[in-house]
């Protein structure tokens, strides 16, 4: 299986947004996509909705310099794609720092 690789820089990342932002544009996802943590699970895991589909490894750069208010959704987005990649759904999350 060919896995993609999705580079997000968190140096930037100061709300929550940033971090969605981030991973749609990545992701090619929809102006209508939703921003909580179902609507990121079905449109990884189901598919059809973004136009970069699994399977990919996204890396998140610099996630040492993400701000303290898009920590917590950052720390969220990185637990929901261990468990969608524990459950057998070909996505792989790494968080580098300074790279």
């Amino acid at each position: 299986m060919d896995m993609k690789e999705l580079v997000l820089d968190g140096a930037g990342w100061t709300t929550k947004d940033d971090v969605y932002d981030a991973f749609f544009a990545a992701v090619g996802a929809p102006e209508w996509h939703g921003r909580d943590s179902d609507a990121l699970r079905d449109s990884i895991s189901t598919g059809s909705i973004n136009e970069v589909e699994v399977p990919y490894r996204l890396v998140v750069k610099n996630y040492d310099r993400i701000g303290p208010s898009a920590r917590g959704m950052a720390d969220d987005f990185i637990d929901l794609i261990r468990e969608l990649a524990g459950e057998g759904c070909p996505v792989e999350i790494r968080a580098d720092v300074n790279a």
